[in-house]
């Protein structure tokens, strides 16, 4: 259920955390730290047992027992996968919404208008949409974090099924097939996993 504030600001701090990880290239000490801290452990919305989660704790211990003279290839690694989906999009994977929707698979088209629309609603926008654009997955999860730190569940259930799920699993499905990396295949898996589970709490809730 997700009718306690307790509830909804921990499911608010998961999105916060991913939308954080899907926003930039993270290194490889940033990411030790995160699993110390209790990534994915910690995640209110990942089921224990699931394979998304469970991937994600693998991933991170493989990277924690990468001994330092092998550190710097790792790096590279996860760099090449971070721009191959982020910046490059030679997995042809996009991080945006429109490419997965417009019929002509172009950035900046009505899907990232629309999600502009819905930020402007509740006085928001984003940071820089040259850089990173509305419909970008870190901008959408931040968006959720937000909704749900604020209580707004119906809206939250709304934009999910308006917008996350008609293109995440596409993304998801996606980047586990063509990412090189374990890390970023279980990043794509367990973000689709949280928003499956968080529109299922939601939809029961209410």
């Amino acid at each position: 259920m997700m009718d306690a504030t307790p509830s909804l600001n921990a499911a608010a701090e998961d999105l916060a955390a991913l939308a954080w990880l899907h926003e930039a290239e993270r290194d490889v000490e940033t990411l030790n730290r995160l699993h110390a801290a209790g990534f994915p452990e910690g995640l209110s919305l990942a089921d224990p047992a699931a394979p998304p989660r469970v991937a994600m704790g693998e991933a991170l211990q493989v990277i924690g027992r990468v001994p330092g003279h092998d550190r710097p290839s790792l790096e590279d690694d996860l760099a090449a996968d971070y721009a191959g989906i982020y910046l490059t999009h030679a997995l042809r994977a996009s991080p945006c919404e429109s490419v997965w929707l417009d019929d002509e698979k172009l950035m900046m088209q009505g899907p990232s208008f629309a999600v502009r629309d819905r930020y402007r609603a509740h006085g928001l926008m984003a940071a820089n949409w040259r850089r990173m654009a509305d419909d970008h997955v870190s901008n959408e999860l931040a968006f959720l974090a937000y909704l749900l730190s604020r209580g707004e569940e119906q809206e939250a259930c709304r934009f999910i099924e308006e917008h996350l799920l008609l293109w995440l699993p596409a993304f998801a499905e996606r980047v586990t097939a063509r990412a090189s990396t374990r890390f970023y295949a279980a990043l794509a898996a367990l973000t689709l996993h949280v928003i499956e589970n968080l529109h299922l709490q939601l939809k029961t809730t209410h």
